[in-house]
């Protein structure tokens, strides 16, 4: 006899819930990024297709590119996207920032990325290594307000 398994619903606290609302798809972005050893400096993120432009320059081992809610370190507030070119495909980390706390989340393909893990300064697992497009597809998702796209997992690490 097949035994069944009482799936359990997530329920999010109002705390949660308060920063998941906080944060709005229309808000201003900026970018900065790090190519072939020169860094960018600071510049606004004029649109989603801009977005992957920028994702797409970070084509070599080591470039890197942070877009962020505009004046993110002087607000309570914001969210952020990493991408990193590492010789082996792109890692991801998307963020949400609030009074003191953020929220980090290192992704990957599937429900394995979920437990791959995901400390500071420790190597990506194989399922946290995206491609040139899985990469643009999370930024763009994540920035524009709408979380990750299906097929994708996380593994969370919380600053305070």
């Amino acid at each position: 006899m097949l035994e069944t398994q009482r799936i359990e619903p997530v329920t999010a606290t109002n705390t949660e819930l308060e920063l998941m609302l906080l944060i709005q798809p229309e808000e201003s972005l900026e970018w900065q990024g790090e190519v072939n050893g020169r860094c960018t400096g600071w510049h606004d993120v004029e649109s989603s297709s801009h977005l992957v432009s920028l994702v797409q320059m970070i084509s070599h081992e080591g470039d890197w590119l942070t877009v962020q809610s505009k004046r993110l370190d002087a607000g309570p507030v914001g969210r952020y996207g990493q991408a990193m070119n590492t010789g082996k495909g792109y890692h991801v980390e998307v963020a949400q920032v609030s009074r003191g706390a953020t929220h980090n989340w290192r992704i990957g393909i599937g429900s394995s990325a979920d437990d791959a893990g995901n400390e500071p300064c420790e190597g990506v697992s194989s399922s946290q290594h995206l491609s040139l497009a899985a990469a643009a597809e999370v930024l763009v998702s994540w920035l524009n307000g709408h979380g990750l796209p299906l097929g994708y997992g996380a593994a969370l690490h919380v600053y305070g």
